[in-house]
C-alpha cells in the first residue's frame, strides 16, 4: 500500500532542554505506529460522515500529519490523493493545470501526486452541446497522469461531442482500469456503447447506471452465429462484476452471453446488479442467469414501477435454479400500493389475493440451500398495504430446505411510521425472527441494499 521506504525511519526529536544537563531520550516509535494514526484519521465516523469515498474524513489533520515529515509526507499522500474527483469547476481546471505543469517540470522537487491516485471520478460540465466542455480539453492530460490507477468513474459524458484526440486518449490512457463505471453517459448508437466498452479488455467490474443511446442498431444480423472482432468486439475478458440501471440491459446481456457461447468458454460473473428491470428486459435477464449458471454467487435485482402489474409475467422468465453456487441475494424497488376501499354494496365480497406474490415465486425457484444473505427493500404505501404482503407465502418458503442455511435476512421498509410496520414484519415473519437471522429497519430507503 506504501511506498518503499528507507532503511532508517525519522524518529521523534528530543525535546531542548532549557538546562545544561542533557534531556532525557524520547521513545523511539516504531514506523508502523505512524502508519496507524494516519490510516486511523481516515476511517469514518458513521454518526457524522457521508457515504461519499471521495469526501476523506479528517481532511485538516491528514494535511497536517504531511508536514512532520517525508515518511508521513509519503504515507498521508496515499490516503489524500487515493480518491480524487474533478468537475468542470476551478479545482478541476487548477488540478488538470498541476499535472501539466508537472510534466513539464515547472514545480517543486516533491514527486507528482498522479502516482498516488488509485479511484479517479471525472464529471462533464453542464451545458449546450456547442458549448466549450472542459474534460474534452482535460482528457488527453488525465489519461496519461495515472500510472497506477485502479477505477475510474465517468459522469456525463458524450462521446459525440468528444474530440478524436480526446476519444483516443480516454480509451489508451484508461485501458488498464479494473473498474469502469459510466453514469448518464451518451452514445450515438447501441453498438457504438458495445465497442467503447470493448476497448477495456482488463475491466472486472463494469457498472453502465443510466447510460443512453440515441437507437439501437444492434439487430439479430450483427451477432450471428459468432461474435466478428470487426463488427462487435469481444466483452472484457476478466469481468467478474456487471451493473447496469437504465441502460440498454438487453443488448448489452445478449451481447455478452454469444459472446461466452462463440468462445466456449465458462461464464466468469459473479457479481450481477441489474435495477429498474422491466418485462421487456425479463428474458434477456433469464437467459444471461442460465448462461452464467453456478458462477454466479451475489445477485441483486431492482424492479421498475410496473412490477406491481407485470410481476407475474416478468418473473415467469427468469428461473434461478441454475444458479446453484448463489450465496447472497437482494431485491429492491418492490413497491406495494394502497388497496382499493371494500365496496360498501358487495354483502360477501372475496377475499384480495397477497401483494408480491411474484417476490414469492422468484425465490421460490432457488432450490439448492446456497443462499446465506439475503434483503427485501419495501416501499409500501400505509400499514394496511404492507399486511397484504404475501407473508404467508414468504414465511412457507423459508422453512423449505433450500433457506436452511440462511445467516442474515434484512427487511429494509422506505416509509416512516411509528414502529408498527417494523413489529408487522417481526410478527410475519416470526419463525426467522426466533432464528436469530431476521433484522427489520424502518424509514431508510432502499440504499441500505442497493449498491448501484
Amino acid at each position: 500500500m506504501f511506498p518503499d521506504l528507507p532503511f532508517k525511519y525519522p524518529l521523534l526529536t528530543p525535546v531542548s532542554s532549557t538546562k545544561g544537563t542533557s534531556p532525557a531520550p524520547s521513545p523511539r516509535i516504531p514506523p508502523e505506529l505512524f502508519l496507524h494514526i494516519i490510516s486511523f484519521l481516515t476511517i469514518p465516523d458513521p454518526s457524522t460522515s457521508s457515504r461519499d469515498i471521495y469526501d476523506l474524513s479528517n481532511f485538516a489533520a491528514i494535511c497536517s500529519c504531511s508536514f512532520v515529515s517525508k515518511f508521513w509526507l509519503h504515507a498521508a499522500r496515499e490516503h489524500l490523493w487515493r480518491y480524487v474527483r474533478l468537475g468542470g469547476g476551478r479545482r478541476g481546471k487548477s488540478f488538470v493545470k498541476l499535472l501539466q505543469q508537472y510534466a513539464s517540470g515547472q514545480v517543486s522537487t516533491l514527486p507528482s501526486p498522479a502516482s498516488y491516485v488509485k479511484h479517479l471520478s471525472v464529471r462533464e460540465s453542464r451545458g449546450e452541446s456547442w458549448d466549450p466542455k472542459w474534460l474534452n480539453a482535460a482528457l488527453p492530460t488525465l489519461a496519461g497522469s495515472f500510472p497506477n490507477l485502479y477505477s475510474l468513474e465517468a459522469e456525463r459524458v458524450t462521446l459525440e461531442f468528444l474530440s478524436t484526440k480526446s476519444r483516443s486518449a480516454f480509451t489508451k490512457g484508461f485501458k488498464g482500469v479494473r473498474k469502469l463505471a459510466l453514469g448518464g453517459c451518451e452514445f450515438r448508437t447501441t453498438l457504438d456503447m458495445i465497442r467503447f466498452i470493448g476497448e477495456f479488455e482488463d475491466v472486472e467490474s463494469l457498472t453502465l447506471d443510466g447510460a443512453r443511446c440515441d437507437w439501437d442498431d444492434m439487430n439479430a444480423e450483427a451477432f450471428g452465429s459468432r461474435v466478428d472482432d470487426g463488427v462487435v468486439p469481444r466483452p472484457p475478458r476478466k469481468l467478474r462484476e456487471l451493473a447496469m440501471r437504465g441502460a440498454r440491459t438487453r443488448q448489452v446481456l445478449k451481447w455478452m452471453r454469444m459472446a461466452m457461447k462463440h468462445d466456449g468458454r465458462q461464464a466468469r460473473v459473479e457479481v450481477l446488479r441489474l435495477g429498474a428491470l422491466g418485462v421487456k428486459s425479463a428474458p434477456a435477464v433469464g437467459d444471461f442467469l442460465k448462461t452464467l449458471g453456478p458462477s454466479l454467487k451475489e445477485l441483486h435485482l431492482g424492479f421498475d414501477a410496473a412490477f406491481t402489474e407485470d410481476g407475474d409475467e416478468t418473473i415467469s422468465h427468469i428461473d434461478l435454479s441454475h444458479n446453484s453456487n448463489l450465496r447472497e441475494m437482494h431485491v429492491y424497488g418492490l413497491v406495494i400500493p394502497s388497496l382499493p376501499p371494500p365496496d360498501p354494496s358487495d354483502i360477501d365480497p372475496l377475499p384480495q389475493p397477497p401483494q408480491l406474490m411474484p417476490l414469492t415465486a422468484l425465490l421460490g425457484r432457488i432450490l439448492v440451500p446456497s443462499v446465506r444473505v439475503l434483503s427485501l427493500a419495501l416501499h409500501p404505501a400505509d400499514l394496511h398495504a404492507l399486511a397484504s404482503m404475501d407473508f404467508a407465502g414468504l414465511s412457507d418458503l423459508f422453512d423449505r430446505k433450500p433457506w436452511t442455511r440462511l445467516e442474515d435476512v434484512q427487511v429494509v421498509v422506505a416509509n416512516e411510521d411509528d414502529g408498527n410496520m417494523g413489529r408487522s414484519v417481526e410478527q410475519k415473519l416470526g419463525r426467522l425472527f426466533e432464528r436469530g437471522v431476521l433484522r427489520v429497519n424502518v424509514g431508510f430507503d432502499d440504499r441500505e441494499v442497493v449498491s448501484i
